[in-house]
């Protein structure tokens, strides 16, 4: 369960914005300008006005509505009806990952339609409904759902956002016994609430430890703000979702009651269900369920939510204590655009996406050149409603350089006014937007359930069409062959006419008084076209390929790394090169159309002196966005743009590797890319700059971020080694480019021991030959580093500190036990037993029957080598006068389960989510247990026990687990860390 509101923020907003999520808490007020009204007066809108030519010479041209493919029409797999009270459903049978059902039960109804005495009730609601229905009283709904696999928790159920409440469920596809009873629950769930005042009072504690999450911490605040710079004046405002300290506090059935019987029933609510199932038997068990159900209320009419955004400059300015570093977003908002046709309102939209591209890429390059008074640029949303269409650039920057930072952003949008788009950076955008509607396409047929159900929600909720993948491909690709320069340039001047412009800064509250007045931002809007602008000059792109390719090596040995008898899927080959290179290769079709990669070589910190720890640790963000041999960073950017292809280098305490993936067409790029980064590796200073300045603003305040500080405070009890540790000031000011490339080289230089590993859709014989030329031609000495993997033992006894982080209302507790294990597969399959146990029980008792956290949370996992260790992870949030509660429940569970184990539901329950779990595999999976026997043998010596799980776990009994349990959790030997606020 969760409210989406901030989720939906944070989620669009990439690059600066993304420290927003990183960021904690305090208490901080926002200077809000509307108009710029100090000394400029009032800001005038923008002409509405047609768009004319761009410079003169240039016309700009509509682009053409006329003769786009449809996709009206739904995809005729999909079986769609509507029963005589109105609710429609949507059954679609597929069989991916296959043996699996999704169900959704979509309300037309969220925060936006609560009235004055429901502050907060639709989310509030959204959380009695897994407290009790007529069918399943109380807390026996967590019982069924869990008695089938499927999970119970935060953020997995349910979401509430202003406009909609989804609910949530995946089960088992082989039993229709469970089918059937997911269907009772959605209908229980839509018609037959009992929210009991006692079950309500008991859930206030919980909501309140959400709202301290989501709320009472900076992206809470910032996003206040942004509710307020978009929202105000329109039926969304004053409706966060989550609602407020006071309402949840007091909530009470009645209000919940009110809301539930006028907007839960047939005729605003939509059934889907996508899976291994036979439609006509879904929609049978649908119409028996919910025929019968009607309305409870009056059944008022559902409002029109309209947001008219406005046409003036608007300007917010938010100091925060816990943001680590300023940035600002420059808004374009509309109302959403829904003339025309689908199609014409689809032609639109990609092609406004695609001059937003544009400018974001110019922008960012300038910062990567570093030219730019801003770190980064990047493209995000502040689309929070149905009804807001708010494409923005983001900038960050220190505090005293965000002037010139939205200048620099106002600038590029005069200059696309005057000047437009180069037919080079049509192009290239253009082949971008192709490169992922053909990953897309080349993928219909393994799409997800998951894919599926949420996209026939938005179908139901917001009428987005559901056209087959051929129709939608090939509406994408007419308006991708249509777009020119005059046409993207045209959608962008009219958004530009017709937007007020509106102005977000954030600024850590030390740098505040860097800032100008409101009014200075609001004259950069209006007074830009004043501004003398020179057009943009042409770059050149990277023609051909990246490097010839060289002449092949044959392989020395092809050996199968399986017996072939276990999951049919997993059934890799192994090539083994004269240089010591070895290749796995497997193929599945998981994924259509996509190939997932890793590479590990044995080593990493452990055998660098402690003085080139800090340059191991830049070495992955810096020689990654640095560029290959003769290409820095922006070149290859631009060359990769049109490919689907992605890779991230890091040096780990035991391993040096990658890992990545591309589409099957652009396989031997990544190839390429590899040999590169291997040979002929980049490191830019300005690369390396950027990486100081995110780390050391951090390192030198960990209390910026809860979790953060968390992490420093646990790793600094946990280890007395820098290998395991952060990036601490001092660390960080050692960091040269010279030790990274000389430290890249040696760790990446010599491919001795190599392992690369590549899971999914490609033709073995042309990737064996790819791995020929690429792989085994790698440079090498013979160097074989045999390396022990062994962590250091963890501290002797109790150990307990405390952090402080945030001026928020949260508080944290977390708990990390570190006790031998075996490199027994069976142990690995146990721990994620034991983790399902500790956390539903820790559900049931901290938050369902204490009421003290919004989501109890558990990790246990057993490390590498021939000596690992069973980690347990266990995180707790809670208010901070509930602390020392929170800590004594939970070592008070831990003892019952060390002394009584878990009950035989609560084990039933926990191997049949594993169950679940172990049957679904990925190709990143696979890669990650071929690795482990190539490079870690002693702790995994063969593919069989990972091929052979799911009869290790039905192996496993309750005292298998309890012995576990005794030995993994013991009461006198575990670190908690306390993060409090400041």
């Amino acid at each position: 369960m969760t409210n989406m509101r901030a989720h939906r923020w944070l989620a669009a907003a990439t690059g600066g914005l993304l420290l927003v999520a990183a960021c904690s808490a305090s208490s901080d007020v926002s200077e809000v300008a509307s108009n710029a009204s100090t000394d400029g007066g009032t800001a005038s809108p923008p002409s509405t006005a047609a768009p004319a030519a761009v410079d003169g010479s240039t016309p700009i041209t509509a682009p053409d509505p006329n003769g786009l493919p449809s996709i009206s029409e739904p995809d005729p797999e999909i079986l769609i009806g509507t029963l005589s009270n109105g609710l429609r459903y949507m059954i679609r049978t597929n069989d991916n990952p296959g043996g699996r059902v999704e169900m959704r039960l979509a309300i037309d109804a969220g925060s936006a339609l609560e009235n004055d005495t429901q502050d907060g009730g639709a989310h509030f609601l959204e959380h009695m409904l897994f407290n009790g229905t007529e069918q399943f009283p109380e807390n026996e709904l967590v019982a069924v759902l869990r008695s089938f696999g499927a999970g119970f928790g935060a953020d997995i159920n349910a979401y509430t956002s202003y406009d909609e409440t989804v609910y949530q469920l995946t089960m088992p596809a082989d039993d229709q016994e469970v089918v059937d009873t997911g269907l009772d629950v959605l209908d229980q769930w839509l018609s037959a609430a009992t929210i009991a005042q006692d079950q309500v009072e008991a859930e206030r504690g919980i909501v309140l430890d959400e709202w301290r999450g989501s709320e009472s911490g900076s992206s809470g605040r910032i996003f206040d703000v942004v509710e307020q710079l978009f929202l105000a004046n329109t039926p969304y405002e004053g409706r966060d979702p989550i609602g407020n300290e006071e309402a949840i506090s007091s909530m009470n059935s009645e209000p919940l009651r009110g809301f539930y019987d006028d907007w839960y029933r047939p005729d605003n609510a939509a059934v889907i269900v996508v899976g291994d199932v036979d439609p006509k038997r879904i929609e049978q068990g649908i119409i028996e369920r919910f025929e019968p159900r009607s309305a409870r209320s009056s059944s008022p009419e559902r409002p029109e939510l309209i947001v008219e955004p406005s046409a003036e400059v608007q300007v917010a300015i938010h100091p925060d204590v816990d943001v680590a570093e300023g940035f600002a977003a420059i808004t374009l908002p509309l109302a959403s655009d829904t003339t025309g046709s689908v199609e014409q309102q689809t032609q639109r939209a990609i092609l406004d996406a695609i001059a937003f591209d544009i400018i974001g890429t110019r922008l960012s390059e300038d910062a990567q050149r570093g030219e730019a008074p801003y770190d980064d640029a990047s493209v995000s949303s502040s689309s929070i409603v149905r009804g807001l269409d708010a494409p923005e650039i983001v900038v960050s920057a220190d505090g005293v350089d965000l002037e010139a930072a939205t200048q620099a952003v106002f600038d590029e949008y005069e200059r696309v006014r005057r000047f437009g788009f180069s037919e080079a950076e049509v192009d290239r955008a253009v082949s971008s937007v192709r490169s992922s509607a053909q990953a897309g396409y080349d993928g219909r047929d393994s799409r997800q359930d998951a894919a599926f159900a949420d996209s026939y929600v938005m179908h139901v909720l917001e009428d987005q069409p559901v056209p087959t993948a051929t129709a939608s491909y090939d509406l994408i690709n007419v308006i991708l062959d249509r777009a020119t320069p005059e046409t993207v340039a045209y959608t962008f001047v009219e958004r530009l006419a017709n937007a007020g412009p509106h102005v977000l800064v954030v600024v850590p509250d030390s740098e505040a008084a860097d800032l100008p007045d409101p009014s200075v931002f609001a004259a950069q809007a209006t007074g830009v076209r004043d501004r003398q602008l020179d057009a943009r000059a042409a770059t050149a792109g990277i023609e051909g390929d990246l490097m010839e390719r060289p002449d092949p090596v044959a392989e020395l040995s092809v050996q199968p790394l399986s017996d072939g008898l276990g999951v049919g899927f997993i059934d890799p080959q192994v090539l083994e090169f004269e240089n010591g290179v070895e290749v796995s290769l497997n193929v599945t079709d998981i994924v259509e159309g996509n190939v997932a990669f890793e590479a590990r070589s044995p080593g990493g910190l452990a055998v660098l002196v402690d003085a080139d720890v800090p340059a191991a640790d830049a070495a992955g963000y810096v020689v990654s966005s640095s560029g290959v041999a003769e290409y820095d960073g922006i070149e290859l950017d631009g060359y990769l743009d049109d490919k689907s292809v992605e890779i991230s280098m890091s040096i780990d305490a035991f391993t040096e590797g990658f890992s990545g993936f591309s589409s099957t067409s652009d396989l031997e790029v990544l190839f390429q890319l590899i040999h590169l980064l291997m040979t002929e590796p980049r490191v830019d200073p300005v690369s390396v700059e950027a990486y100081l300045d995110d780390e050391l603003r951090y390192a030198a305040d960990p209390s910026l971020d809860a979790g953060y500080a968390e992490a420093v405070a646990l790793l600094d009890a946990r280890y007395d080694d820098p290998r395991f540790r952060f990036p601490t000031v001092d660390s960080l000011a050692t960091i040269q480019a010279a030790d990274i490339e000389r430290v890249v080289r040696d760790r990446f230089g010599d491919a001795s021991d190599f392992s690369f590993a590549f899971s999914g859709d490609f033709d073995i014989d042309e990737v064996t030959e790819l791995a020929r030329s690429y792989f085994g031609t790698l440079p090498a000495t013979g160097r074989i580093e045999d390396i022990v993997v062994l962590e250091p033992p963890p501290p002797e006894g109790i150990v307990v500190d405390q952090a402080t982080a945030g001026d928020g209302a949260q508080a944290n507790v977390s708990f990390l036990f570190t006790e031998p294990a075996s490199p027994d597969r069976r142990d690995d399959v146990a721990a994620a037993v034991v983790q399902e146990v500790v956390t539903a029980r820790l559900t049931d008792t901290i938050r369902e029957q204490l009421g003290e956290s919004y989501s109890p949370y558990s990790s246990v996992q057993v490390t590498a080598g021939m000596l690992p260790y069973a980690e347990t992870y266990i995180s707790i949030s809670t208010g901070t006068e509930l602390v020392d509660d929170v800590s004594s429940a939970v070592l008070a569970q831990l003892a019952d389960l060390r002394t009584s184990g878990p009950t035989l539901t609560e084990f039933s329950a926990a191997t049949t989510t594993v169950g679940q779990r172990l049957d679904l595999y990925s190709n990143p999976q696979i890669n990650d247990e071929v690795l482990k026997v190539l490079v870690d043998p002693d702790g995994n010596p063969s593919l069989q026990p990972y091929e052979n799980q799911l009869m290790i776990l039905s192996d496993l009994d309750p005292p298998a687990i309890d012995q576990y349990l005794l030995e993994w959790l013991p009461p006198d030997q575990y670190i908690e860390i306390r993060v409090l606020p400041r």
